[in-house]
């Protein structure tokens, strides 16, 4: 198989935040879907699928001093609390020379967990973790992962 150029790696991926764009993130990973169930009638055939809910979420892992940045700007959006913040977008932006530039959007986010935990011989003993709620749908590259429901007066 022939060599075509250099893929996206973790140093073309840009991370935009409420506090800017994330230099100390070393990971971030987000999912969406929508699960459908089968409607049966008579036999055991499926006549027929119901949607269930649309959902996603996502988490990232941030150097402390990442999310001591973060931390205020969520803080200032709420109630004062870090769990009290607005929601807020992520931008995921993947670009190289080779490649053109694909920006995934998650509108919407809410921080739901933090996690911060460290061991003896880490060589980053203060990574924050932490988990997140999408609360609207994912748009992958400008293309919407659902699209409003229609209603019906």
């Amino acid at each position: 198989m022939a060599i075509n150029g250099r893929q996206y790696d973790w140093e073309d991926i840009t991370v935009m935040l409420p506090s800017g764009i994330a230099v100390g993130i070393t990971e971030i990973a987000y999912q969406d879907g929508q699960s459908i169930e089968a409607r049966y009638g008579r036999g055991a055939i499926p006549r027929g699928y119901g949607r269930q809910n649309y959902e996603a979420s996502g988490s990232m892992t941030l150097d402390r001093d990442e999310w001591e940045r973060l931390k205020p700007a969520l803080v200032a959006s709420g109630g004062g609390g870090i769990f009290d913040h607005k929601p807020f977008p992520i931008v995921v932006s993947y670009a190289n020379d080779d490649m053109g530039t694909i920006v995934d959007t998650l509108p919407d986010c809410k921080i739901t967990a933090i996690d911060q935990s460290s061991s003896q011989g880490d060589s980053n003993a203060s990574a924050m973790s932490c988990e997140f709620t999408i609360l609207s749908p994912i748009l992958w590259n400008g293309v919407p992962a659902k699209t409003g429901s229609k209603l019906m007066i």
